[in-house]
């Protein structure tokens, strides 16, 4: 069975999705299929992934309703007992065998994560570390970049990512994970490059993404919160003030 898909969404952001599609398919290793989930881009991006056909395994270009709509139809897509998501402008690292590299160290279900390097205006500008092992508060209080992840495909028979909320599924998920036992494994091999430059990581997007979690912290791990938030003030002020304004 095959044991890898590699999953990009992408909208209006062609340049990224030639970077990203690029990096991917110039992998001498092809034991692995490529899936590409497009929202309906208007900026030429159908047009470049039907070029692209022969490379692909699926792709398609519709609406969607955000992010992780569109991570989800990947997922729905995908045949492989691995899945790793390449967001449009992230990419594989400059090595034509990283695919065959992972691939031999995917061996039992879990969520693998490795180190990541962060790339801004197209230059690698540092290398995030993760703890060989995780524990609650870790992955409570801290993300671990989507790109840096692979999941086995069994763990998203219970649940896939909510599309509810617009920024921090990917938190949610690897949280909710963690809770239900699943194992995190450590893999200290970087295989992806984060691009700085995309939608979660601008300005006020990223602020907004922090309010977002905030409020999913409370609500839906109220328990979790007050271990780890319930004497810290700042946290407590900045909450009170998301509900007062009701954002």
């Amino acid at each position: 069975m095959l044991k890898l898909s590699i999953i990009t969404i992408n909208y209006n952001d062609i340049q990224g999705l030639q970077k990203t599609v690029e990096s991917v398919v110039k992998q001498s290793s092809k034991d692995f299929e490529y899936i590409v989930i497009d929202g309906g881009s208007a900026d030429g991006s159908a047009e470049y992934l039907f070029s692209q056909n022969e490379n692909l395994s699926y792709w398609v270009s519709e609406p969607d309703k955000g992010i992780y709509n569109a991570m989800n139809k990947g997922i729905l897509q995908a045949s492989g007992d691995y899945l790793l998501f390449l967001n449009s402008g992230d990419v594989l690292i400059d090595d034509k065998e990283i695919i065959s590299k992972i691939v031999l160290n995917l061996n039992c279900p879990g969520v693998y994560y490795a180190p990541i390097y962060l790339m801004k205006s197209n230059l690698v500008e540092n290398k995030i570390e993760y703890p060989a092992n995780l524990d609650e508060r870790f992955l409570f209080t801290n993300t671990i970049c989507q790109q840096a992840v692979i999941y086995h495909k069994s763990l998203f028979c219970e649940s896939i990512f909510d599309e509810k909320l617009k920024y921090i599924s990917d938190w949610k998920m690897h949280f909710s994970l963690f809770k239900r036992k699943t194992k995190f494994i450590h893999l200290n091999i970087p295989f992806a490059i984060y691009d700085l430059d995309g939608l979660t990581s601008k300005g006020e997007t990223k602020y907004t993404s922090h309010k977002e979690r905030l409020k999913t912290q409370f609500l839906d791990f109220f328990l979790e919160f007050l271990k780890y938030y319930g004497t810290n003030r700042k946290v407590l002020f900045r909450l009170l003030k998301l509900f007062i304004k009701g954002t």
